[in-house]
């Protein structure tokens, strides 16, 4: 039998990602690159970096990036598309970022839908900082700052940004992972999917990744994969939500 070659990573990644072996960020940051290669839209698109572990994509792939103050996102796409309406402008957040400090911001984009692109990766905890609770924090989830879990009592429900969005008049809502080829595949097409939405001015697009933090969640890489298969993707309503 032939042995397959592995399919060579795009242009645009200039060299290896520097996330932590498992980390969900350097898969979508290699499906972003394919996307934006295939699009042909390199030259054209200005990533907005948000402060995180996502910010390390800059160090890896060959866009022009703008990086205001931690989840302010939302006002500098804002302040980008409008002076550069041909520009392609996203921002690679995480739910830290874009629900907790960033959460007005966000929420104030999408509500003008401002002709903005959001990928927000969701890994249910504050990544860079240590893995304290986040918005995310699944009820009765360990992590750095809730030792016994996290309660409803002592720390409130949890975001979902679905159950926030779904009802706004914005062009596309998505949620997927990339647990499997099938996974990353969905995910590649609502990412493309997103940006062609912002291509023809339809309006505000997020699409939020479950992913995996095998370093904060204590776990190898294949169980933290397994965990989201099992624990996350029950709890969470999945696909395509919105799609003008």
């Amino acid at each position: 039998m032939a042995r397959k070659t592995a399919k060579k990573a795009p242009v645009i990644m200039k060299c290896e990602n520097m996330f932590c072996a498992g980390c969900g960020h350097s898969i979508f940051d290699r499906i972003l690159g394919e996307v934006l290669t295939e699009m042909n839209i390199i030259q054209d698109t200005i990533i907005c970096s948000d402060i995180g572990c996502n910010h390390q994509f800059q160090y890896s792939m060959a866009v022009d990036v703008v990086m205001p103050p931690h989840g302010k996102m939302g006002a500098a796409l804002t302040a980008m598309k409008r002076v550069r309406p041909n520009k392609y402008c996203l921002t690679i957040a995480g739910d830290g970022g874009a629900y907790a400090i960033g959460l007005g911001e966000t929420m104030s984009a999408a509500t003008r839908d401002e002709n903005v692109t959001f990928f927000v990766m969701n890994n249910t905890c504050y990544g860079m900082t240590g893995g304290q609770l986040a918005p995310t924090t699944q009820i009765g989830q360990w992590s750095s700052s809730t030792p016994r879990g996290r309660s409803i009592e002592e720390h409130g429900r949890d975001f979902d940004v679905v159950k926030v969005m779904k009802n706004l008049d914005i062009a596309y809502l998505a949620r997927t992972t990339i647990t499997s080829p099938s996974e990353i595949d969905k995910t590649k097409k609502a990412v493309r999917k997103a940006l062609e939405k912002q291509r023809d001015g339809k309006g505000f697009s997020l699409v939020e990744v479950l992913v995996p933090c095998p370093t904060n969640w204590g776990m190898s890489p294949v169980k933290a994969m397994e965990h989201i298969k099992n624990e996350l993707v029950p709890r969470y309503e999945m696909g395509e939500i919105i799609d003008k």
